[in-house]
């Protein structure tokens, strides 16, 4: 049987509407009793320990981490654009376990997925997915050493997930948005027939936003937090009805066993292999948003993609 995933990117920390948003999501979702995994960022979850009844909402789900700063400078391909690959994964444990200042992007006390772990805990953080899905190997290794065992940023596997160094590889999310047009349900379709696994995934922000939350950080840190412009009432009000419909249709679909909708994070025994090609187009997606939104092209991580890839050639 053909599986869906629903997956949610928590992480506009400014804009208070966000957390409405996903507050609405989370009542569908618990509505029609389709559980998913919210991968929620250091700086969110943070905000988040002042909501109980979400954080109670959020509980019966999987829980997800989305990095520690997301878009505060210096972003993952940033700092992990080292020649050294052993520096560039040091690093990023020192980063991905601290709070991160989202004015001067600077270390300042224990947080990130310590924070994430301790506010959901005893439940484990298993899973991850990169800002942007932009993803480097030390940065997973690091992610790994400190209990994630499940990726969902790489397009290094198309259709199933795929083993490789002690982490699972999902495959690539087939849409980061709906407004339930025709050309989204061609594309669910589609995911659906195609793809032994098929990965959902929704930013709630962008339901009430006009834009990303992150776009204040596209020319560098931003000397304040700004809010980004809401989308009209109305506007707003029409996408979570399209959505709700969505989840209605796919309630549908499970009941009458023609999907499985679940979170369950799996380890199956399929073990990674890839060519040169493949490499090359995983680390072009990789870099693909530090390239495009931030401008930024990286020297080093053309290298450690095939260190890190070495064994699975």
């Amino acid at each position: 049987m053909h599986r869906l995933m629903l997956t949610f990117d928590v992480e506009d920390f400014i804009n208070p509407n966000a957390t409405v948003a996903l507050r609405l999501i989370l009542e569908m979702l618990e509505k029609y009793k389709l559980k998913a995994i919210f991968f929620i960022t250091g700086l969110m979850a943070e905000k988040l320990s002042n909501f109980p009844s979400i954080l109670e909402l959020l509980g019966s789900h999987e829980i997800g981490f989305h990095s520690s700063g997301h878009s505060v400078h210096p972003i993952i391909a940033e700092y992990t654009d080292v020649e050294s690959y052993n520096q560039a994964y040091s690093i990023s444990l020192e980063r991905e376990t601290a709070h991160i200042n989202p004015l001067t992007g600077k270390v300042e006390q224990e947080g990130g997925i310590y924070f994430l772990q301790d506010l959901f805990g005893p439940k484990r953080i298993r899973a991850y997915r990169a800002p942007g899905m932009s993803w480097t190997p030390p940065h997973l290794e690091a992610l790994a050493k400190l209990g994630v065992d499940f990726d969902f940023s790489s397009s290094i596997t198309t259709s199933e997930p795929a083993r490789y160094k002690g982490v699972t590889f999902y495959p690539y999310t087939f849409t980061q948005e709906w407004e339930g047009n025709l050309y989204d349900y061609e594309c669910l379709l589609s995911a659906i027939l195609k793809l032994k696994v098929a990965i959902f995934d929704l930013h709630p922000t962008l339901y009430v936003n006009q834009k990303m939350w992150d776009s204040i950080y596209y020319a560098g840190n931003p000397p304040r937090l700004l809010k980004v412009r809401e989308r009209p009432p109305k506007e707003a009000r029409s996408l979570f009805s399209k959505f709700e419909l969505l989840l209605k249709q796919v309630s549908m679909l499970r009941h009458a066993g023609l999907i499985e909708v679940d979170s369950n994070l799996t380890t199956l025994p399929k073990e990674l292999s890839v060519n040169q090609n493949q490499l090359q187009k995983c680390y072009e997606t990789s870099i693909r948003w530090p390239k495009k939104i931030f401008n930024y092209n990286p020297r080093f991580i053309r290298a450690h993609f095939n260190e890190f890839f070495q064994a699975a050639m």
